[in-house]
């Protein structure tokens, strides 16, 4: 065999093994198969009624009033712990020029002057004045780190709030003129807010 005939035989056996090698890594069969799946985030609605809770005007030390709201669980997700904060707002001292101080006073001073009773059920959860209240937040669900739910969902929870303004029989030194004519003409704009929590993460049980 001449050397071109045996380069041509060379040349066509390594075209050959090329062509296997290539034809080795493709297949005739194959199979798809589609798995669907779908993630949905629930929500965290807590809703109250009435959303006014009460617009009292003309007070005199002595009066007392009281409202029962309630907070419902409007969401798909159970609510772990409900906290209230109360902030006041609009205040404004209103001065007294007949008065050895002229009436002069502090919004906590006049904050004061009201005692508040929080009760859920059957169950005392506050008693203490408005400034007290305000200076802190009040856990009102009874569920703070007991791992308990404090509402299922459309389950539903009522407060009983009274407010009571003192009646305070205390003079100034040295005067028939009670105290508590400084707080006269006073008002205050009092926002309730209460913020809800979820329940702890945990593994969701996919075989239901």
């Amino acid at each position: 065999m001449n050397t071109k005939k045996k380069m041509n035989m060379g040349i066509l056996a390594g075209a050959l093994g090329i062509a296997l090698i290539g034809g080795g890594t493709w297949a005739a069969f194959n199979d798809v198969e589609t798995v669907n799946s779908s993630i949905a985030v629930g929500t965290l609605d807590l809703a109250a009624n009435p959303s006014t809770l009460f617009n009292v005007e003309n007070l005199k030390p002595g009066d007392w009033f009281e409202k029962t709201l309630t907070l419902s669980n409007a969401g798909s997700l159970d609510i772990n712990d409900i906290n209230l904060y109360l902030t006041p707002s609009n205040w404004q001292d209103v001065q007294h020029q007949n008065l050895p101080d002229n009436g002069v006073n502090t919004l906590n001073q006049f904050l004061q002057q009201f005692d508040v009773t929080i009760t859920r059920g059957n169950t005392e959860i506050f008693k203490g004045s408005a400034d007290t209240l305000s200076a802190q937040s009040l856990e009102v669900s009874g569920t703070a780190n007991n791992g308990a739910v404090a509402l299922a969902p459309e389950a539903e929870m009522n407060l009983k709030i009274k407010v009571e303004f003192k009646n305070d029989p205390s003079n100034y030194p040295n005067s028939r003129l009670q105290v508590q004519n400084k707080y006269q003409g006073e008002n205050v704009n009092l926002t309730l807010e209460f913020e809800a929590t979820q329940m702890p993460g945990e593994q969701v049980n996919l075989d239901k």
